[in-house]
């Protein structure tokens, strides 16, 4: 394939035909890969495929509106412009891992660890209540609702769960300004007992 043929074949995958992709696909992607590969720092290599960047840096250049097809002179040119491409979206994302608390790499710890001769589960923090958390939920729901009809410790009870007023209206009913003053009654009370 000469050059100018070349530079339809590039103008016609940034158009979006499927066969110049795939051809161009087969051609440099795994150049593309190797450039990741390469570049992915060790910190990334287990939340990042090679084949993540990959997909970002062909989306960048045939489906960005950035590019100009008619600019790459020949296959060399294309290739690293694909490397280039490669090694910034690499980097942009160990930044953005690197520099934001939210994906602080330093604070990641793993799963397993070494004790003695075996690599054992490393016990993870539960966002579960425990089981006493549980009981003394129970134990407070009990008497928040001492003294209440049955509709009424029902209501309370939805109402933790998460349920909207109308929604609790309609499953006990009472009407949604009943619900709403028996909420705000309840609430009123647990704030007395300092209890959140």
């Amino acid at each position: 394939m000469n050059e100018t043929s070349f530079s339809e074949l590039v103008s016609r995958a940034k158009s979006g035909d499927d066969q110049a992709i795939g051809t161009l696909l087969a051609e440099f992607e795994a150049d593309v890969r190797l450039a990741v590969r390469r570049q992915l720092p060790r910190v990334l290599r287990s939340q990042f495929d090679s084949m993540d960047f990959v997909q970002l840096v062909w989306t960048s250049v045939f489906a960005g509106e950035g590019v100009d097809p008619t600019r790459f002179e020949n296959r060399q040119h294309l290739r690293a412009y694909l490397t280039g491409v490669a090694w910034n979206k690499v980097h942009e994302e160990y930044r953005r891992r690197t520099r934001t608390l939210k994906y602080d790499l330093g604070r990641e710890e793993p799963l397993y660890v070494r004790r003695g001769g075996l690599e054992q589960p490393r016990d993870v923090p539960s966002h579960d209540p425990t089981p006493s958390q549980n009981l003394q939920e129970i134990d407070r729901l009990e008497q928040i609702t001492a003294g209440c009809s049955d509709k009424e410790a029902e209501a309370i009870r939805l109402r933790g769960q998460g349920l909207t007023f109308e929604e609790i209206a309609a499953r006990v009913g009472l009407s949604e300004r009943t619900v709403r003053r028996l909420i705000d009654d309840t609430r009123r009370r647990m704030e007395e007992r300092r209890w959140r």
